[in-house]
């Protein structure tokens, strides 16, 4: 009886081996824009299920370029949320592989600046080369070669980062980074700052108001290019649909920000939505769900923004 159970774990494990390794090497000839995929209706959806959102492997943030020739994610690599890319090439897709530099530490919640130039993250990687790996995350950028060759990843310094977590980086088009983070000098649990671009350097970090920030936990904020709107995760607001939601503001001619409002069920569901993202052409919104268990990358017709912004100002009488 015991050689027949362990025969039969043996089995087992070495077809679940086989299962999870035939997943990850199984990719198929794509071509086209958005890796050839039939464009999202006015209701989320999973993107690319089973090829790139593989159910019981979480999979999270996405962000093509603007020409629509590459795409990053996150997805587990050697145990660490690292980060992918696939790209065109020849008209075809390649298999997604992570970056060279990703793996070995924690490399998450990235952005992709305007230009396509420039990939902002948090990361737990050390400071300094050589030094420990952080207890906490820190951001981190790195600057293309050529191609999609990068640079070696680098702290983006302490005007931005501190002895408390930073992350989910998000750069406008003037060079504006917006991020997370759990500060005393907060409105309470994580808040979003902005840190503005003035002379090709960094300013100290402003938190935002309560028109976006609640006192609870916000975070995992996109910026539109030209700011005209802010898009994050808030956890745990009297509105909410699944407990953590996607919220949206918008960025009025004053500078100030509307009071930010719940995205609805076309994006939020019962089960938690992070990491919104906006395709740089302005035609997709991407984030992550957990709606069938581990976390997966959705999208939808980016015009759902609109439909929100005119429903608030039909809601003022304009």
């Amino acid at each position: 009886m015991l050689k027949k159970s362990l025969y039969t774990v043996t089995v087992f494990s070495v077809a679940l081996f086989l299962y999870s390794f035939t997943v990850q090497e199984r990719f198929p000839v794509l071509s086209g824009a958005y890796l050839g995929q039939k464009a999202p209706s006015e209701m989320a959806e999973i993107f690319m299920d089973g090829i790139i959102s593989i159910i019981d492997e979480p999979e999270m943030c996405a962000a093509f370029t603007m020409d629509g020739k590459e795409f990053y994610f996150n997805r587990l690599h050697n145990g660490k949320m690292s980060i992918f890319c696939t790209h065109e090439s020849n008209g075809i897709w390649t298999r997604p592989a992570p970056l060279p530099f990703s793996g070995k530490y924690t490399d998450r919640d990235f952005t992709i600046s305007p230009d396509g130039n420039t990939i902002f993250f948090g990361s737990n990687r050390p400071a300094k080369p050589g030094g420990n790996m952080l207890s906490r995350l820190d951001i981190y950028y790195i600057n293309r070669l050529s191609g999609i060759k990068w640079s070696d990843p680098e702290n983006i310094g302490s005007v931005i980062n501190t002895d408390k977590s930073e992350n989910y980086p998000s750069v406008s088009t003037n060079g504006n980074l917006y991020f997370f983070s759990e500060r005393i000098d907060g409105h309470g649990g994580c808040d979003i700052y902005v840190s503005r671009f003035i002379d090709d350097q960094y300013q100290k970090p402003e938190v935002l108001d309560l028109s976006v920030n609640s006192g609870k936990h916000d975070w995992d904020s996109y910026v539109a290019q030209d700011e005209s709107y802010i898009i994050f995760s808030s956890k745990d607001r009297d509105d909410t649909i699944g407990g953590q939601d996607l919220y949206i503001s918008f960025r009025v001619e004053s500078g100030k920000w509307t009071k930010a409002v719940n995205m609805g069920p076309k994006v939020n569901s019962t089960s938690g939505e992070i990491c919104p993202s906006v395709t740089l052409d302005g035609k997709y919104l991407f984030f992550t769900s957990r709606r069938r268990g581990d976390a997966d990358i959705f999208w939808i017709d980016a015009k759902i923004i609109e439909e929100i912004k005119s429903h608030i100002e039909r809601r003022k009488g304009k």
